[in-house]
Formats: C-alpha cells, sequence, structure tokens
C-alpha cells in the first residue's frame, strides 16, 4: 500500500497518471538540452579531443554490453504489468525479484566479457572503468521500467529532471579539472543512474510487499527476452560497435565525430521515448479489452508515426548535424557528405523500428518484427565485412548504415502488412 504522506502527491487515475508521465517526461527533458549543447563541448575542451574520441567508445561498447538488458526489463514490464491489471500481490512481487536477479546475473556476465574482450584495447585502464558505467546504469533502469508498470513513470521523470539539473549545473559553474576523464564520464551518465537508485528506493517504500517475492518463472522470462534482445541488441551493436570500432582501428578522431553525431541523435529520439514509454504501458492495460477493428487502428497509426518521424529526424540531422559537430566541437576529422547521408539514413531507421516495437513488445512478443530486424542486421553486417577488402574503415562503416538502413524499413512495413492480414487475436 502507499503510504499516507505519499497519496496527495499521485494521480488519481490512469489517465491522470499517463498526462503526469508526459508533461514530467518533456521537463525533464530540459535540463538534458544542456548535455548535448553544453555539456559535450565542455568535456571535449577539458580532456581534448582523442581522449573525447576514446570515452565515447569505451561508453559505446558499454551500452554493446547492456543490450541483453532491453529484453528483460520489456518481458518484466509487461509481466509485473499484467499482475498489476489483476492486482495480484504475491505475482507482482515475484516478477519484480524475478527480474531484479535476472538482471544481476546478466550485468555481471556483461560486465565480465567487456573486461576480457576490450580489457587490453584502451589506452588506460581507466576506459575499462567507465565503460562498466552503462552497464551499472543499465541495471538500474530496470527499476524505471518495473515503475512504468504501475503507470508511473512521472516519478522517474521528476528526479532525473532534479539530478540533471544538480549535476550539469556543477559542470557548468564548477568546471571539469582538465584531463579528468572519470568526471567526464561522469557527467554524462551520472544523473540517469542517481535518477533510477532513487526510483527503487522509492518504489520499495511505497509498496514494502515487493521485497517478499519469489525467484520463480525466469525461464519462461528468457525465451520472449531472447526475441527482443536479438531486435534492439543488433541495432544497438551497430551503434556502439561501430564507434568502437573506429576507435580500434586507428581513427579515434572519426570516432570522436560519429560518437558525437550519435549523441546529438539521441536528443532527437529521446522525445519520442518521452511520449512511447507511459502510452504504451497505458496501452497494453487496455489491449485485451480493445475491439479487433481499433486495435488494427492503433497499428496503423504506431508504424505510420515512426516512419514519419524517422523522415524527420533523418533529415534534421542531415541538415543540422554537421553544422553542429563542427561549429561546437572543432573536430580535426569531420565526416563528408557520404558519411552523413549514411549515418541519417541508419538513424531514420532506428527511429521507425522504435517506435513500432515499443508498442508490439507492449502487448506481445512481436516475434516476425524481433527476428526480422536481427536477420536484416546480420546481413548488413555481413556486407560491411566483406566490403572491408576494399574500402577504408570509415566507409566500411557507411556500407553498414546504408544496408541496414535500406533494408529495415522494408521488413517493417512487410511486418506490419502479415499483421493486418492476420487475426488481430493471434499474437504479434
Amino acid at each position: 500500500m502507499i503510504p499516507v504522506s505519499w497519496r496527495r502527491l499521485v494521480p488519481a487515475s490512469n489517465r491522470q497518471r499517463l498526462l503526469a508521465s508526459l508533461v514530467l517526461n518533456f521537463a525533464a527533458k530540459v535540463p538534458g538540452i544542456a548535455a548535448v549543447f553544453i555539456i559535450l563541448p565542455l568535456i571535449s575542451k577539458a580532456i581534448g579531443q582523442s581522449s573525447y574520441g576514446e570515452l565515447l567508445s569505451a561508453l559505446a561498447v558499454g551500452s554493446v554490453c547492456s543490450l541483453p538488458f532491453g529484453g528483460i526489463n520489456a518481458v518484466g514490464r509487461r509481466l509485473l504489468a499484467t499482475a498489476v491489471g489483476a492486482l495480484d500481490e504475491g505475482k507482482q512481487a515475484d516478477v519484480f525479484v524475478t527480474t531484479t536477479c535476472v538482471m544481476a546475473v546478466t550485468a555481471l556476465l556483461g560486465a565480465v566479457i567487456l573486461v576480457v574482450v576490450t580489457g587490453r584495447s584502451w589506452s588506460t585502464r581507466t576506459f575499462i572503468v567507465i565503460s562498466l558505467f552503462p552497464i551499472a546504469s543499465g541495471f538500474f533502469n530496470t527499476f524505471d521500467n518495473l515503475r512504468a508498470s504501475y503507470n508511473e513513470h512521472y516519478v522517474t521523470a521528476a528526479f532525473q529532471m532534479v539530478f540533471q539539473t544538480i549535476v550539469y549545473a556543477s559542470v557548468i559553474f564548477i568546471g571539469i579539472p582538465k584531463g579528468s576523464v572519470v568526471l567526464s564520464a561522469l557527467a554524462i551518465q551520472l544523473p540517469n543512474f542517481l535518477a533510477s537508485a532513487a526510483t527503487i528506493g522509492v518504489l520499495i517504500a511505497e509498496r514494502p510487499f515487493l521485497r517478499k517475492g519469489r525467484i520463480t518463472g525466469w525461464r519462461g522470462m528468457l525465451a520472449p527476452a531472447l526475441g527482443v534482445t536479438l531486435a534492439d541488441g543488433t541495432v544497438g551493436a551497430q551503434l556502439g560497435l561501430s564507434v568502437y570500432w573506429l576507435s580500434f582501428v586507428g581513427e579515434t578522431a572519426m570516432a570522436a565525430w560519429a560518437g558525437t553525431f550519435m549523441r546529438l541523435f539521441q536528443s532527437f529520439m529521446s522525445p519520442l521515448l518521452l511520449i512511447l514509454f507511459p502510452l504504451t504501458t497505458y496501452v497494453s492495460t487496455r489491449w485485451g479489452s480493445m475491439a479487433p477493428d481499433r486495435r488494427l487502428v492503433l497499428h496503423k497509426y504506431f508504424i505510420v508515426a515512426g516512419v514519419g518521424y524517422g523522415v524527420i529526424v533523418g533529415g534534421l540531422m542531415l541538415l543540422g548535424g554537421p553544422f553542429y559537430v563542427d561549429h561546437m566541437f572543432k573536430l580535426k576529422v569531420r565526416g563528408d557528405r557520404w558519411d552523413v547521408l549514411a549515418l541519417c539514413i541508419f538513424l531514420a531507421a532506428i527511429v521507425a523500428q522504435k517506435t513500432y516495437t515499443m508498442l508490439l513488445y507492449a502487448i506481445g512478443e512481436a516475434k516476425f518484427v524481433s527476428y526480422g530486424t536481427a536477420a536484416v542486421s546480420v546481413a548488413a553486417v555481413a556486407i560491411a565485412a566483406i566490403s572491408q577488402h576494399w574500402l577504408s574503415g570509415i566507409r566500411v562503416v557507411d556500407v553498414l548504415f546504408l544496408s541496414f538502413g535500406l533494408a529495415l524499413p522494408v521488413m517493417l512495413f512487410f511486418g506490419s502488412y502479415r499483421y493486418h492480414r492476420s487475426d488481430p487475436h493471434a499474437p504479434v
């Protein structure tokens, strides 16, 4: 039960909670804009372009090792939302404890693999530690997802706004000591980590029964989580590994350019996620009672909105991305028009995929789209691997981005066509 002292702060209805989540999500994004336009340039200036490129590479490869978290979170959030809808506190506690334990084991394995595989590739051991930051942050993000199952993501958003303001204001007014790579990494990662940690504290205080759950049904989580992991994992791996690979083959300056470009992309991606995260959770609680015709209409809205916003983001990145990177960072090396075009097509496809699958993962396993995304990713990597015999490092990355970015929307539309031709009651 929620303590009396908290009840006045809790919106009464599900629609009010959804509205609160949307409003506070956007409010929390305001300080985040500083990270792109103020904090990153300050970091680049404080640690130098070479260390800046290696820093982004470390964070990118760490994010790759945290990709399995996405599948587990999606399944855990769906199972917990179902238990919440059924008002089953025992089931809620079991899902909470099971999801947390599975994530802890996954995080530990990811950290070990990361250290073993990349430990000798960094200029100093400091970057090994930094590469572990995204794994720690990703583990604590589990509690943001579980909180969303209660249609209460506004709590996490409020904490994010507070901690972003504190950390970013400290960086702006106090500054980063010259050459301090660790503090630079913390300036990027710490706000979300602290927000997630505060979220779990409040969640347990509100619902102490969650601590009494048992580890059960974890095997049943792995199969559906695998599909989500294959889809989002292979997409995220291409984002992270492309930056790491450029650094690995000696093109650190180009890695800094690509990594900065992708950080800008995340600022465009955030508004979409701010809307979709609470919205799809809200839809999932009502999906079972929806009429088939309404399901089909909602399905069409998501695929059209995803592709449409992807085109908008890709166009904005194409027009404004080079100006932002070149003028804000003064990097020694920058991508040419083909690099920019390939990267923008790739990022536009990611937006379309993310929009569509946010709905699918909230209501089912989405096997076709999950495995289809993985197949497209593997094919793109294979084509890029073959091209490295004739092309330079950055051109190989261009081939990877173009192969994936052009093929993925075709697969998404085909998946949507299959769903519309099938029984609306059938699993997606």
